[in-house]
C-alpha cells in the first residue's frame, strides 16, 4: 500500500503535473493550466489518493493499531484541502474546470469516490 501510494503520489500525478506549466512558491503551487490527462483524467486528485494510501501503509506496514488514528486524521485533512483546492480551482478556471469536473466525477477512486 504504501509503495503503490507513492507510485500515485510522485510516480505520476507528480510526474504528469511537470509536464504543465507550474511555478513552485514558498509554500504553494501555482498552476497556469488546468491538467486533466494521466492519472487526472481518471480522478481529480490522484496526488491525494497516494499521500491516503501512504498513510495507511505505514500505519499497516509498522503493524501498529494506533497509527491508523493519525492517518485517519490525515485523510480527513487531506479531503479537505481538496475540497478547498476544488473552490481555488473553479475560481482560477471557471467554465473549464465544470467542464472537466463533469468529465471526471471522481475526486480519488474511479467509480467508487
Amino acid at each position: 500500500m504504501l509503495v503503490v501510494g507513492y507510485v500515485i503520489h510522485l510516480g505520476y500525478a507528480h510526474k504528469e503535473m511537470k509536464k504543465y506549466s507550474v511555478q513552485a512558491h514558498q509554500h504553494s503551487v501555482q498552476v497556469s493550466t488546468l491538467v486533466t490527462s494521466g492519472p487526472y483524467s481518471k480522478v481529480r486528485h490522484p496526488g491525494y489518493l497516494g499521500l491516503v494510501l501512504i498513510y495507511f501503509g505505514f500505519a499497516l506496514g509498522f503493524a501498529v493499531v494506533w497509527m491508523v488514528i493519525p492517518a485517519v486524521i490525515f485523510t480527513i485533512l487531506t479531503y479537505l484541502t481538496a475540497v478547498k483546492e476544488e473552490e481555488l480551482l473553479k475560481e482560477r478556471f471557471g467554465k473549464e474546470y465544470e467542464e472537466y469536473a463533469r468529465q471526471v466525477p471522481w475526486k480519488f477512486i474511479p467509480r467508487i469516490v
